[in-house]
């Protein structure tokens, strides 16, 4: 049975490899193996260990006490009013289960009981734009086009 819970360092080393996973299976499709390669040594244990520490709140999608994915929400850089939803991942054998959504409701129940926040921001990946565009997310300015780091600005008005 599938429980979203709030991160403790415990789960740590399975959220990483749960990360690395996705990245390698999936975002090679878009990226290439050799980008992504690179991109899998942002989140080592030791890297997301400081990342995630900073974070505002982190959630943790887990059945059988397995960590199965994970999605975190930040403070803008730009405005007082918007958050970020960063690190979103599942597990790929587990993806289609409807846990990168619950992890989405998760954040948005939070940000809207928890944080004066007026909009919610993604950084979305080639794969998973059309994800976040079925929860109601749309491209920055209304328009559908990659940024420098190859990711739609998609974000969503509370």
């Amino acid at each position: 049975m599938l429980k979203i819970v709030e991160y403790k360092e415990k789960y740590l080393e399975q959220i990483s490899n749960v990360i690395i996973q996705d990245l390698l299976t999936v975002n090679s499709n878009d990226y290439g193996i050799e980008r992504v390669k690179k991109m899998a040594e942002d989140f080592t244990v030791e890297k997301l260990q400081n990342s995630l520490s900073k974070r505002k709140k982190v959630f943790v999608a887990l059945i059988d006490d397995n960590v199965v994915g994970t999605a975190g929400i930040d403070k803008s850089w730009y405005s007082d009013d918007e958050y970020w939803i960063l690190t979103v991942f599942v597990k790929p054998e587990n993806h289609g289960q409807g846990i990168g959504k619950k992890l989405i409701e998760k954040i948005e129940e939070y940000a809207t009981t928890t944080l004066p926040v007026k909009k919610l921001v993604i950084p979305a990946s080639i794969t998973a734009n059309e994800f976040y565009y079925k929860l109601g997310y749309r491209y920055k300015d209304g328009k559908k086009e990659l940024n420098d780091e190859d990711m739609y600005i998609m974000e969503k008005k509370l």
